[in-house]
């Protein structure tokens, strides 16, 4: 009976890249379409502060329902901050990506040693920066939810509120397309470089078979 060992399969495989990934530490070791697959849907979640945003209190929400979409809260400028980390770190892993697909099977293992730190930082960025920050999003609009009196209490405990308009001047419709757009797109990467993948490994499997 064949017991599958994605690890020793790396190791033994044609693929540099992925011996490469295999022999180094890393806290996000998951394949790449997988990882743009997280990514999307923290950018759809993030796009859904607009309809949340536009759900709270009528006391908490410093506008009438019909304006929310144009507020500038604060709320609104850290999911956009989320955003943007997410989405860009995301087209950092599908660059890596499609740069290993460019390069295999002649590329080296400088190349991909490179290849595999940069991969590394985007996931450590995107999900541990961009992650948290989505989190405290959410931890936000919980706390919106729980009516004046749950927020007045965070701000007498020394929070700011963050419903409160914000100076910079980031609107919560400009968040939601935004990170729409970005899940959107990583989500077409994460299914391409899936398909790109399943063609170099046969295309690997057939060369070392032809080399047998």
């Amino acid at each position: 009976m064949k017991i599958d060992d994605p690890i020793a399969d790396a190791l033994l495989g044609d693929s540099t890249y992925e011996r490469v990934r295999a022999e180094r530490w890393g806290w996000f070791k998951q394949p790449i379409p997988k990882k743009l697959a997280w990514q999307s849907y923290l950018l759809f979640a993030l796009a859904a502060v607009l309809p949340l945003t536009a759900a709270l209190p009528a006391g908490v929400r410093e506008s009438p329902l019909s304006d929310v979409a144009s507020t500038s809260p604060k709320i609104a400028l850290l999911a956009m901050v989320a955003a943007v980390l997410v989405a860009a770190t995301g087209l950092g892993h599908a660059g890596v990506g499609l740069r290993r697909f460019s390069l295999e099977p002649s590329l080296t293992e400088v190349q991909a040693l490179e290849l595999f730190n940069l991969e590394s930082l985007c996931s450590l960025v995107g999900f541990l920066t961009g992650g948290f920050a989505t989190l405290v999003t959410y931890v936000f609009l919980l706390v919106g939810f729980g009516g004046v009196e749950a927020l007045e209490t965070y701000v007498a405990a020394g929070g700011g509120n963050p419903f409160a308009t914000s100076t910079l001047g980031v609107d919560v419709a400009s968040v939601a397309v935004f990170a729409m757009v970005g899940a959107v797109v990583l989500r077409l990467l994460s299914t391409y470089l899936y398909v790109e993948s399943l063609r170099l490994e046969l295309g690997l499997v057939a060369t070392g078979t032809e080399s047998a």
